[in-house]
């Protein structure tokens, strides 16, 4: 079997396109490079092209090869990536390019940050089937969106007149042989702690606690999965040197994503100077305590104790006030699916950020029903209001629901299940999709997604495995073509 190179891969039409998104800066909110590009590019191709404000961008193509009569289908995916990047890493997301490093039949950054392949493969996948004179396929309505990966204000503002097709395929699925044919809906919340420092005795010496070495992932379809959260886990060995002795908080800060699985946190503590001995043999103890709970991940697990300067602390009373935030945040799995056990309802604290005389704590809802999100959300109203915070609650997107009559979802699973003699497996997704916005601005839209196995989405450990995505392709260019 012939090694794959970076080369090698070029030389497929999805690939090449994924490369080429690679080298352009796109994190959500800093789209306007990639839609420019794409815009010129459709423009080169005298394909009909719209670019939006939002940098969205629509690209219509005529059916072609027997295919011009058939109904139209909308192709779509999502232009931004989650900017995620390994502790030390001088990666800078504004003006680098992603690296490229294949590991046996894995596409990878090599650790360094995230991939992109959610969702630059659907877009590659796309881009090839829109520049190809040789494939059958119906009429094709592309669609890419922006700020997927944060508030959906992309599809939020979308014109419904782009959208020209009763039928979609969104491709933003990261498993093979399954089709998600529903997706929870959420939104952001925020409480923010007003605070009050006091001065460090001479007697007291500080310290930064780093904790590392979780895996992450994404707060949706990977929290039943038993990566752990570094936030609270950082909280639980700041109560645990508190029961032992006397100590002050003087900063706190993890994860640096709400939509990410937190892999990093650290604390700044002051304690009195005859204490360190003491700290030190805690900190051993707890991350014994923690290597036994993440077993699968203890090789990578580390807290780091080094000595610092401060002049300030919190006060007892504020360093009470964060921890119980912490320890009573919503957190995890809510509720499962008592027939499907597919997780319903969840939260992440995907954020805790230390500023001047405030502390915020920035959790992502997601949930199936509105309902649920309410509720979870109205926990977190709860606990703000008993430790004095503000909450505030943001970038709200619509949830997706089951169609049980989909001809769309039918023709592909009998499709594909004849191209790979494999059975496709219809399911609900923990994360959020934009297919909601598609349908509440195209009533009675059919919709399904799918895509390539692609793992570790919003951390650097995502990769792309490079057969599934050859696969995906030809059997994708197929399915154009059977489609009726």
């Amino acid at each position: 079997m012939t090694k794959n190179t970076i080369n090698s891969l070029r030389e497929n039409p999805l690939f090449d396109n994924f490369y080429k998104i690679s080298q352009i800066p796109h994190g959500s909110f800093n789209e306007k490079e990639l839609s420019d590009w794409i815009l010129n590019w459709a423009k080169e191709r005298n394909l009909e092209v719209k670019q939006d404000d939002y940098s969205n961008i629509v690209i219509n193509k005529d059916g072609q090869n027997g295919g011009e009569n058939k109904e139209p289908l909308i192709l779509q995916a999502h232009l931004d990536m989650v900017c995620q990047k390994r502790e030390g890493s001088d990666h800078d997301f504004l003006k680098d390019p992603i690296p490229w490093i294949i590991e046996d039949d894995y596409l990878t950054t090599g650790g360094e940050t995230t991939l992109g392949a959610d969702n630059g493969l659907g877009v590659g996948l796309i881009m090839a089937i829109l520049d190809s004179k040789e494939m059958s396929h119906p009429p094709i309505n592309a669609i890419f969106t922006t700020a997927e990966e944060d508030d959906f204000s992309g599809a939020l503002n979308l014109n419904k007149n782009w959208i020209r097709a009763d039928r979609a395929v969104n491709l933003d699925n990261s498993e093979d042989y399954v089709i998600i044919a529903g997706s929870n809906g959420g939104s952001g919340a925020k409480i923010t702690l007003k605070v009050k420092r006091e001065k460090i005795k001479e007697d007291e010496k500080v310290f930064e606690i780093k904790f590392s070495g979780l895996i992450g992932g994404h707060s949706g379809a990977d929290i039943n999965k038993g990566i752990g959260n570094s936030n609270l886990i950082i909280a639980r060995l700041l109560e645990e040197y508190k029961k032992n002795f006397d100590i002050s908080l003087v900063e706190i800060s993890g994860g640096t994503f709400r939509l990410a699985l937190p892999r990093n946190s650290e604390i700044v503590i002051s304690i009195h100077k005859d204490m360190d001995q003491k700290l030190k043999e805690i900190t051993n103890e707890f991350l014994k305590t923690i290597h036994n709970e993440y077993s699968k991940f203890k090789e990578s697990i580390k807290i780091e104790v080094k000595e610092t300067f401060a002049e300030e602390k919190f006060t007892q009373e504020d360093m009470v006030r964060i921890l119980d935030t912490i320890k009573l945040s919503p957190n995890g799995v809510i509720e499962v699916n008592a027939k499907s056990l597919i997780v319903e309802s969840s939260c992440n604290l995907g954020e805790i950020h230390t500023k001047d005389d405030e502390v915020t704590f920035i959790s992502e809802i997601r949930a199936m029903r509105v309902s649920q999100v309410n509720s979870t959300y109205s926990k977190i109203e709860s606990l703000s209001r008993l430790v004095g915070g503000e909450v505030e609650r943001f970038a709200g997107y619509l949830g997706w629901e089951f169609d049980e009559n989909s001809k769309l979802r039918d023709q592909f699973k009998s499709i594909f299940e004849d191209l790979t003699g494999h059975e496709y497996k219809v399911e609900i997704s923990p994360g959020g999709l934009e297919s909601g916005y598609l349908i509440e601005k195209r009533p009675g839209l059919d919709i399904i997604c799918v895509g390539a196995a692609h793992t570790g989405l919003h951390s650097p450990d995502e990769r792309a495995n490079i057969k599934s995505v050859l696969n995906f392709y030809d059997n994708f260019l197929t399915f154009l073509e059977k489609i009726s």
